[in-house]
């Protein structure tokens, strides 16, 4: 208000560009004036005139409306950041993940993406990761998590071993052999080595590692045989990496692809587009692999 009457050079040209009855623009200089114990306007007969008191306060006053301004661009901009910013932890179907987020980000090109790629700590906030992809052998009983797809996992042999012409196995045949394996710590291992004691015998572990290539790799090299998920990994790579995935018919392995996504609350919009998204995504992956099996 004030800056407006030291523009106009007077209180009627500011009250009338304000809309304001001029007493209440006089009151209101007169408080400013009163709260800081110095005159900001000198009266000239029935103009006004601002002295160096009132020409520092309108100064401070431009400066502040400058940064104020400022600051809503920047929050402003940072809303704009959070809301197209997807949040999610990925403890599953890690291989097709950046396919996912390339075939997410066609549609909506400013969608950005932050991904913690481990199991998510106990104690972790659901309000910084609101979405969580992992896998379980059950499917889930909590609230606010949703099956994205049932998939088989199958055992992965070297083509030329002795069970490498075949496409099913029982899970006990191979109670003998050594096990490429994920750490224990890992979902997938945990279902797996469940499914090796409902078969009778613990897994001879002899290679551990994080990395899905490297346990393919292993595999195919003949270093002893690996439990693959065959929806989310790979059965073959480009560079000469060749396994045969074998169907185990006892006992019957699987596992649950889930998103959490605690109810949808605190999901912003691009992470609400995100989950749907994830939900067609499956369901046409799955289709994919029923016809492929079927054919």
């Amino acid at each position: 208000l004030f800056r407006h009457v030291v523009e106009f050079g007077s209180i009627t040209r500011a009250s009338n560009h304000l809309g304001i009855p001029q007493p209440a623009v006089t009151r209101a200089v007169r408080a400013l004036e009163k709260e800081w114990g110095l005159q900001l306007l000198a009266r000239t007969g029935r103009g006004i005139r601002v002295n160096e008191n009132g020409r520092l306060v309108y100064d401070y006053a431009r400066q502040l409306l400058r940064l104020t301004a400022n600051l809503e661009s920047t929050l402003q901009k940072r809303r704009q950041q959070e809301e197209t910013t997807i949040s999610i932890v990925v403890e599953a179907a890690s291989r097709l993940f950046p396919s996912i987020c390339t075939s997410f980000t066609q549609e909506y090109g400013d969608a950005k993406f932050r991904v913690l790629h481990q199991d998510a700590p106990q104690d972790r906030d659901p309000r910084d990761y609101p979405l969580r992809l992992y896998s379980s052998r059950e499917r889930p009983a909590r609230a606010g998590s949703l099956v994205l797809a049932e998939e088989e996992i199958k055992l992965a042999v070297q083509p030329d071993g002795p069970f490498g012409q075949q496409d099913h196995i029982a899970l006990a045949q191979v109670s003998g052999m050594g096990f490429v394996s994920l750490f224990k710590t890992l979902g997938l291992r945990q279902i797996t080595d469940y499914y090796c004691q409902l078969a009778g015998f613990e897994p001879n572990v002899i290679f551990e590692t994080d990395n899905t290539s490297t346990v393919m790799r292993y595999v195919s090299s003949g270093h002893g045989v690996a439990f693959i998920p065959a929806l989310t990994w790979p059965g073959e790579t480009d560079d000469g990496i060749k396994v045969q995935l074998l169907s185990i018919t006892d006992p019957p392995c699987r596992r649950f692809i889930n998103l959490a996504t605690d109810g949808g609350q605190g999901l912003n919009s691009y992470e609400k587009r995100f989950r749907d998204f994830l939900i067609g995504y499956f369901l046409q992956e799955t289709g994919r692999d029923g016809q492929d099996s079927g054919g």
